[in-house]
């Protein structure tokens, strides 16, 4: 299938402006909790801690923020799930602490986000998985064949988007383990597969562990936090290997209010873990093989004073110097080389042409087709013309 590229997109190809986004610095950490309120108590929901030097700043109050978030390096926001009085908001938050609502299809139910940095957004919801493309269509994740929805089999506190083993990990607890379930993705993301694998996995000293986050870990590997009651020494900081979800530890925390170990995320840029106290409502770092209460930097408004039980997330600010959409020949440009072989994508139009390029990279918002909403994205790319 094959048509002549628009007279009038290339128009606005050339007339077309898009600003500059407002970001974030790579290597700073995020930190959302659901500890804010109103009143005189009133907290951050969302801090930016700053690694060199190391400092704690507000970036926003907002009591409709319930502790679940994701940097997003495609559109250089953080991605947030908010509740509001008519339901839950996925929301982009900038630097500066202004918010924009995405519009999702459906009941207004997201619980958790994973932007994957080429323009999809998933999030789960309590009945399945769906995702959010680059031009803002909301779809569902799919089963392994035919046309229904994957269903989950539980809910999971948090998810995160791999993409070099391109696959969503799901962690949760199931009761006196910690569990992680690895849905393996189809290249397109659009459906799972092969059926999902669950690593049901005991770890020593704990009664009730349960994941609480998800980070880039050091290498190719993934850092996981794990938040338990017990006071025991243990090993709260994991490391996965993400193709064969094979689990080491990281680090062993153990001192009076470890059950306060609510959030924690590997920083490449201290080459460190950074863990939230909430019961000192301070940070601890962890190198490598560490054991005991790591060390202690003072970062006040960090979370609720004296209590273990709110809701939070850390994650590093990655760089998106790799995320490129429209930069076909990897020159770091997005130019005229790069327009000359969207338009013979577009004029293919259908992913499944064998004559379409293998992979299909001009597909941004993974619809199986190169249309009008895949080049909304080429001309900002192209606008831009450097990459990130």
């Amino acid at each position: 299938m094959t048509r002549l590229f628009s007279s009038a997109l290339a128009a606005y190809l050339v007339a077309g402006s898009i600003s500059a986004i407002a970001g974030w610095t790579p290597g700073d950490i995020v930190c959302v909790t659901g500890a804010s309120g109103v009143g005189p108590g009133v907290r951050p929901a969302v801090l930016v801690i700053r690694t060199s030097p190391l400092s704690v700043a507000s970036v926003r109050v907002d009591s409709g923020i319930t502790g679940d978030g994701a940097f997003d390096p495609f559109r250089n926001r953080v991605v947030l799930a908010r509740t509001e009085p008519f339901g839950r908001k996925i929301s982009l938050l900038d630097s500066d602490g202004s918010l924009s609502d995405l519009s999702y299809a459906g009941n207004q139910d997201a619980l958790i986000v994973a932007p994957t940095g080429d323009a999809r957004i998933y999030f789960l919801r309590p009945n399945k998985i769906s995702y959010l493309d680059a031009a803002g269509v909301t779809r569902d994740v799919l089963n392994t064949s035919g046309p229904l929805a994957f269903v989950p089999a539980r809910v999971w506190q948090r998810m995160y988007y791999d993409a070099p083993s391109n696959a969503l990990f799901m962690g949760g607890s199931s009761g006196i383990n910690a569990m992680i379930t690895k849905l393996p993705l189809t290249p397109d993301g659009t459906r799972l597969a092969s059926p999902p694998i669950d690593n049901n996995f005991v770890t020593a000293n704990l009664t009730s562990p349960t994941v609480v986050g998800f980070s880039p870990g050091p290498g190719a590997n993934v850092f996981i936090k794990i938040d338990d009651n017990s006071g025991n020494t243990a090993p709260r900081m994991l490391i996965m290997e993400p193709h064969s979800i094979d689990i080491s530890a990281y680090a062993f925390s153990g001192y009076f209010g470890v059950g306060g170990e609510i959030a924690g995320c590997y920083s490449a840029a201290l080459n460190r873990a950074v863990v939230i106290d909430s019961l000192g409502d301070n940070l601890r770092l962890y190198q490598p093989e560490q054991i005991g209460a790591g060390s202690v930097v003072s970062a006040p408004l960090i979370s609720a004073p004296a209590s273990s039980g709110e809701n939070a997330v850390l994650f590093p600010i990655t760089d998106s110097a790799g995320v490129c959409p429209g930069d076909f020949n990897l020159d770091g440009l997005v130019d005229d080389s790069d327009f000359i072989v969207f338009v013979q994508s577009y004029n293919i139009l259908d992913c499944a042409d064998p004559a379409m390029t293998p992979g299909c990279p001009a597909d941004f918002n993974h619809d199986a087709l190169v249309d009008d909403l895949d080049f909304i994205v080429f001309v900002a790319a192209y606008n831009t013309l450097v990459c990130p």
